[in-house]
């Protein structure tokens, strides 16, 4: 709850300060300015659930009340889009006679004027009234779309992905149930003294559509801010290298258009829909890329072997299919549709979908896959615990240098 009192006789509101503590509101929430001008100044820049306006009020902190400041602002707040519209007005003077042209303008704009008393506090318990009915508004509309946890990570494999992901030192409890089938394991950790909560879960099956349904469920249920991916891909080879890991932008699958019959032969005709990431993220993602002594410390951290290739963040398109490649030239097939691209998987593009698709608030969804193969008939899995460490790594990276300004849209 945010409230600006516009009054020049500030120690007026000594008692109403006192009873909006007693229903919730604190000092901190609450701000006075003396004249129209800091007004406006305010007006300009935050959001106020309630403007309670003096209806006899100075243009500057020095001259003299006058109803035509009043009438002024009050005018620019339905006109002005310079100025942010606070969600109630109501005007208070201490003698309603003689400002009637004032109370016919608040009228004609559906606000109310009440009547200040020295020695009667009616008009605190209106005001009061009115700021019960914005607290249970706001309760009301924030209710269902209220974000329950920060980061929410779905991963296509418990192990190696999921496994990975919970080593992490983030405070990880026992699994919990969302609803009768996902179940969820719950962390936390702190950031400059900010705590940033997050919850962890796997897919039943790998492919896009049950990633879809996962990310969906979480997205109802809980409401991240952030929707991440780790895990593991194959990469584009002479593009990536074993460990590197890939932030997928854009996303799409690689499966998707029609086949196309003319008298001699069926073709496939693609149809790609690209799903981008925010511009907060991608942003963020680029620092940590470049800090080359941070991702070193990854590679040293590892137990067992790593690549000697050493370890890189590589931003780029990233395929989706429902099918797992051992061919290369089905790749090289795919890089058709994007030379840019580096690398291909079966999940991201689900994710991606589930937050575009989700009402408000949406997710800010991101993946970050490391390559574990090359898509190649010679491919095994023993490079996959180690991608899975690399992508979980890199997330932990990102999440504790920046997790409090991703969570907060910047700011």
């Amino acid at each position: 709850m945010r409230i600006l009192i516009t009054d020049d006789e500030i120690r007026r509101y000594g008692k109403f300060v006192e009873a909006l503590a007693q229903i919730g509101v604190a000092r901190n929430e609450i701000e006075i300015v003396t004249c129209a001008k800091s007004a406006r100044e305010k007006l300009e820049k935050e959001y106020y659930d309630l403007l309670l306006l003096d209806v006899l009020l100075p243009l500057w902190p020095e001259s003299d009340p006058d109803i035509s400041n009043s009438m002024d602002l009050l005018r620019e707040l339905h006109e002005d889009v310079q100025l942010i519209k606070p969600g109630r007005i109501v005007g208070i003077t201490a003698d309603k006679e003689i400002v009637s042209e004032a109370s016919r303008i608040f009228e004609d704009l559906t606000w109310t004027i009440v009547q200040y008393s020295h020695d009667n506090f009616g008009w605190i318990n209106q005001v009061i009234n009115c700021v019960r009915y914005l607290q249970y508004q706001g309760d009301k509309a924030n209710s269902d779309s209220k974000s329950k946890v920060d980061l929410a990570i779905v991963c296509a494999l418990e192990k190696p992905e999921l496994e990975e992901i919970l080593k992490l030192p983030w405070n990880w409890s026992t699994a919990r149930p969302l609803d009768d089938i996902v179940f969820v394991r719950d962390g936390f950790f702190e950031v400059g003294g900010r705590k940033i909560t997050v919850c962890a879960t796997f897919a039943p099956r790998m492919g896009m559509v049950s990633t879809a349904l996962r990310s969906a469920a979480v997205i109802s249920l809980l409401r991240p801010r952030l929707l991440a991916m780790c895990g593991i891909c194959a990469g584009v080879q002479g593009k990536v290298h074993i460990g590197d890991v890939i932030l997928a932008d854009p996303a799409w699958d690689y499966q998707s258009g029609k086949r196309v019959r003319d008298k001699k032969s069926t073709q496939f005709s693609i149809a790609p829909h690209h799903l981008s990431l925010s511009t907060l993220v991608r942003t963020h993602v680029e620092q940590i890329r470049g800090d080359k002594a941070a991702l070193r410390d990854i590679v040293d951290a590892f137990q067992g072997d790593s690549p000697a290739t050493g370890l890189q963040i590589v931003i780029g398109p990233l395929a989706s299919g429902s099918a797992v490649l051992a061919d290369g030239e089905v790749v090289r097939e795919i890089q058709a549709q994007h030379r840019e691209l580096r690398g291909v998987e079966m999940e991201v593009y689900g994710l991606y979908a589930a937050a575009y698709a989700a009402s408000y608030p949406q997710p800010q969804p991101f993946a970050l896959k490391a390559v574990c193969d090359f898509a190649d008939p010679d491919k095994d899995d023993s490079n996959q615990r180690y991608a899975a460490f690399t992508s979980a790594q890199v997330l932990r990276l990102l999440m504790e240098r920046y997790g409090p300004r991703l969570v907060d849209g910047g700011m």
